[in-house]
């Protein structure tokens, strides 16, 4: 029997956005777009590394076929809070036609690379959705409604 893999709180947003966009780029009669988007984001991203500042889960899509993340190794170290960058960078081997991206990456958005390595340990090991342990949001109608019960017992 297999452990169930749980996407921390931290991650929670980014992954849900990871996966999606993968799913929408899922072509069964085309099966190569996924890799075309792929390929055509990590072009970009090559020309212009800040491209994707502020969307980890498409930075982490570039870098699906450009890193291998040692998923066994970090994802103890990822499961309770957040890991250290110097961490991070240990469990992940590059395509050497990339360290120069990566290193670029590393020095000016370190942050958005050590989140989007981390959603991909989560993607390899297979964490699915409905496990998040993202809040749950009422509506704002709701919301508004108990906002104004409290008004009207005065």
């Amino acid at each position: 029997m297999s452990k169930t893999v749980t996407v921390p709180a931290y991650l929670a947003d980014d992954y849900q956005m990871l996966t999606e966009n993968i799913e929408s780029y899922q072509d069964p009669e085309d099966p190569d777009v996924f890799k075309n988007y792929a390929n055509s984001l990590l072009g970009q991203l090559i020309k212009t590394p800040g491209f994707l500042a502020g969307m980890p889960d498409q930075l982490a899509i570039c870098l699906l076929h450009v890193v291998k993340v040692d998923s066994a190794k970090l994802l103890p170290l990822c499961s309770d809070s957040e890991p250290q960058w110097d961490d991070v960078r240990t469990c992940v081997n590059i395509h050497k036609n990339y360290r120069d991206l990566l290193s670029t990456l590393s020095d000016q958005h370190q942050e958005q690379l050590k989140t989007a390595l981390l959603l991909l340990c989560f993607y390899d090991l297979g964490a699915a959705k409905e496990e998040f342990h993202a809040e749950v949001e009422e509506p704002e109608e709701q919301d508004e409604y108990e906002h104004q019960q409290e008004f009207n017992d005065y």
